[in-house]
């Protein structure tokens, strides 16, 4: 599977961080085509002529500049420069993991843990920066307090990427119980 079908079929409609000249802004990802990302506004003052946008794969993050090349039905088409970076998000390994816990009241799966984030999937709906409380059943109705990085829409639930601060001894109990079970990601 290249890069570009990879994104097409697991990130399309992703909400994500988009950076001009004048600030942070949140996008829509409706896909890419060879050298062009093709991104709706979710939040917008103005319609950016550069465009940096963050695109979280697998662990890493690619990251796109682009120039606006053509408006198309609400849809806006940037051309990638010539420079595009790769970073490396997660900064620790992580693991598959399986773990019912609620968000809000609202059913979530935890589906891969690391030492200071998980990717969960939801039926609560985040926004990109949010502060959200993850209520784990399994281990004595402990909370952890956690920041949404990415979001991506499923058909009727949400998938994204949190990232947590505080290190609670729960989690790291949690985390270690996956890592032992040894699927590494």
């Amino acid at each position: 599977m290249t890069l570009e079908e990879y994104i097409n079929t697991n990130l399309m409609n992703a909400v994500l961080r988009g950076f001009t000249k004048d600030g942070e802004i949140t996008v829509r990802l409706k896909g890419i085509r060879g050298r062009v990302f093709v991104i709706t506004f979710v939040t917008i003052l103005s319609i950016p002529e550069l465009l940096r946008v963050d695109v979280p794969i697998e662990g890493f993050v690619i990251t796109f500049v682009g120039k606006l090349k053509s408006i198309n039905e609400g849809l806006y088409e940037y051309e990638a420069l010539d420079k595009v970076g790769i970073l490396q998000r997660r900064t620790k390994p992580r693991y598959a993991a399986f773990e019912e816990c609620s968000i809000y009241g609202f059913d979530t799966v935890i589906i891969d843990v690391s030492e200071n984030g998980c990717q969960v999937i939801s039926e609560f709906k985040p926004k990109l920066k949010e502060k959200i409380e993850m209520k784990l059943e399994r281990i004595n109705s402990s909370i952890v307090d956690g920041t949404v990085m990415w979001v991506v829409e499923e058909e009727e639930c949400y998938r994204y990427g949190i990232f947590i601060e505080n290190i609670s001894p729960e989690w790291k109990d949690l985390v270690e119980n996956y890592k032992q079970i040894g699927e590494g990601l």
